[in-house]
């Protein structure tokens, strides 16, 4: 099996680009094994901070050479904390927490009982189903499917009713066979749901969800990364892309993040793959995505708001929804050209998040984790992870760092919950997370 390409990813802590080997599934697999055998077989508990700086040294391209040249001002766990997360973003199943779910679910305690043990079986093979196994394809195309699908992505993604009732509308037409493809426009706010919205409709629709980072396509030819590089250039006889994702479905959700980033260039073949859902590649090859969907993510429009919020207030100093609305229309129609804005299904509109939904927000993400979730505890995340600014993204990091690590803690000492408990239980000592009431479990010899 062949490898895939390498990744690249910025790094905004570090304020650099990162490249990451790519491994295929099969690859992927055995060094996951590998890794899981390590666990079991460890004699002394393995610390978190030499897992992070072997997972960086196992994905990170030249990685000795990279960390060499590394600024010597640079702290060296927040380099190695900053990268890890860079592989956890695209290889999900090597987070240290996954790891260990799996361990305690299979053979990592012995004379365990209960229902904490259950639970956390329940948890890893869920987990294992979406981030290991390929993703399965699903039909949306009876008024249940749909029905289904809107109650999911209403239960997953706070706050944004309206998006998804535009959504399903869509799907309506394309269920129905009255539309073969959709196209979105979404803008709002960062950290309000945008791409996750995306995320989650494309593992429903089809199982084929793909993000384009449109900041790396704001040079002129960069497009040519979608379609290949045209004839007479390196790589031309290469497949693009696009073409390795047609040869697999034509019924994508595609998600152009940051879409106003963009060359003028890449607008432009966008029109043809917006008119009818196909397009041509550089070796003259007809790309299919006629059932696809197509949406486009922007911060458009919030900068002037930002700029003069006091402009937009009402007598109570509150700027309304429709103003917000009105607002960031007028400049999405004055950033973006005509012909592209009306080969666009809905423009979008996503709000800010409300105190009360960042709650549940982080209620959702601490579901995962077997954590008794308490008030004080939500609370605690919720100051430390959420701001106006970047809304609800840094939730999952902050969680992970001052929650999920003291979870990780316990598990790689061995201890778990006494009793009959199902999830460990937190407390709240001078700022800091301690996990109370454990007892020490017996390891596994084999």
């Amino acid at each position: 099996m062949s490898k895939r390409k390498n990744y690249k990813i910025v790094s905004a802590d570090l304020n650099l680009v990162i490249f990451l080997k790519g491994f295929s599934l099969e690859e992927e697999r055995k060094l996951y094994n590998g890794l899981r055998t390590k666990f079991e077989k460890a004699k002394e508990p393995i610390s978190v901070e030499s897992y992070k700086e072997f997972i960086v040294k196992k994905f990170l391209i030249d990685a000795d050479k990279f960390l060499e040249n590394l600024d010597d001002g640079l702290d060296k766990v927040e380099v190695f904390d900053s990268i890890y997360e860079s592989v956890i973003a695209v290889y999900p199943p090597f987070a240290i927490e996954f790891i260990c779910q799996d361990l305690n679910a299979e053979t990592f305690f012995t004379g365990v009982k209960g229902k904490f043990l259950k639970n956390l079986k329940d948890q890893f093979a869920t987990s294992q189903d979406s981030l290991i196994r390929d993703p399965h394809h699903i039909s949306v195309s009876s008024i249940e499917d749909i029905r289904n699908l809107e109650k999911y992505l209403k239960e997953n993604i706070i706050g944004q009713r309206e998006a998804i009732t535009s959504l399903i509308k869509s799907l309506k037409l394309m269920a129905s066979g009255l539309a073969k493809h959709s196209s979105f426009l979404f803008v709002g706010p960062t950290g309000v749901g945008k791409t996750q919205l995306g995320k989650l409709l494309g593992e429903k629709f089809s199982g084929n969800f793909y993000k384009i980072n449109c900041a790396e396509y704001a040079g002129q030819h960069e497009y040519a990364k979608l379609i290949g590089a045209p004839p007479g250039y390196v790589g031309h006889t290469e497949k693009s892309l696009l073409a390795e994702k047609a040869d697999q479905s034509n019924r994508w959700v595609f998600l152009f993040d940051e879409i106003e980033k963009a060359h003028h260039k890449l607008y432009d073949f966008l029109l043809s793959i917006l008119d009818d859902g196909t397009c041509t590649d550089n070796m003259g090859t007809i790309l299919d995505f006629s059932e696809s969907i197509f949406i486009f993510t922007s911060n458009q429009g919030t900068g002037e708001l930002k700029r003069n919020p006091v402009g937009f207030c009402n007598v109570d100093n509150v700027i309304s929804d429709k103003t917000t609305n009105d607002i960031i229309r007028e400049s999405v129609k004055k950033h973006f050209s005509p012909e592209f804005l009306n080969r666009i299904d809905d423009i979008v509109v996503f709000k800010s998040l409300t105190k009360r939904e960042v709650k549940k927000i982080t209620s959702q993400q601490l579901s995962i984790l077997p954590i008794v979730k308490t008030d004080p505890l939500i609370d605690y995340i919720v100051e430390g992870g959420y701001s106006v600014e970047y809304g609800a993204r840094n939730i999952s990091r902050f969680i992970k760092n001052n929650v999920a690590i003291k979870i990780a803690d316990a598990i790689l000492n061995n201890l778990v919950p006494k009793g009959d408990k199902e999830c460990y239980t937190p407390r709240l000592v001078k700022g800091e997370v301690k996990i109370i009431n454990t007892e020490k479990c017996q390891v596994s010899s084999t």
